[in-house]
């Protein structure tokens, strides 16, 4: 029996490129994950999931998604980060910046790459999910989809309100759906 390839460049991933670079969205994601622990893959799943595909997530599937790869996310993304935040003085300067920055890089690019992986897993886990999970217009799927995200994070009041805590990458998220339907429902 074999298994599905691995789909390494998904929709998923040429959606979260395209949203993290407009304009403020690294700054919120950036902030959204060190205050709250979030995990901006799984963010950027919530908001694909909603915004693309206008399919809600309940608070469930959102724990299902983060069990499905938070092994992974925490025994590897976030080790590979913190190795690059720990070499930035050491490429900096100093003696060893010379040998320190190349590594530096290597290990950046080692980092992007792990999380493109975490992404594949998240496509997949959508992927086999897809067409049972409910449809809503595309705007109230994102806003239940990233709420749900930040609850389980911690967030509260207007933290958890993705159009407050989240403006630019809400807009973002609901400026790059103008894809197809991956999933498909038939409807």
């Amino acid at each position: 029996m074999s298994s599905a390839p691995v789909e390494m460049e998904s929709p998923l991933w040429r959606f979260s490129l395209a949203v993290y670079r407009g304009a403020g969205v690294q700054e919120e994601c950036l902030d959204v994950q060190e205050r709250y622990g979030v995990d901006v893959n799984l963010l950027m799943l919530c908001a694909y999931a909603g915004a693309v595909e206008g399919a809600a997530l309940s608070a469930s599937d959102v724990e299902d998604a983060l069990k499905a790869t938070g092994g992974w996310h925490a025994d590897v993304v976030r080790v590979l980060r913190q190795v690059r935040r720990s070499l930035k003085p050491w490429g900096e300067a100093g003696d060893f910046a010379q040998v320190a920055g190349p590594l530096r890089l290597k290990v950046k690019a080692a980092e992007l790459e792990s999380e493109q992986i975490e992404q594949a897993m998240m496509w997949t886990w959508l992927r086999e999910r897809g067409a049972r999970l409910p449809r809503r217009d595309a705007g109230a799927a994102l806003a239940a989809n990233v709420r749900a995200l930040l609850v389980r994070c911690g967030a509260i009041g207007e933290d958890a309100d993705p159009f407050k805590a989240l403006p630019q990458f809400c807009a973002a998220a609901l400026a790059t759906n103008a894809r197809p339907r991956a999933t498909g429902t038939g409807s």
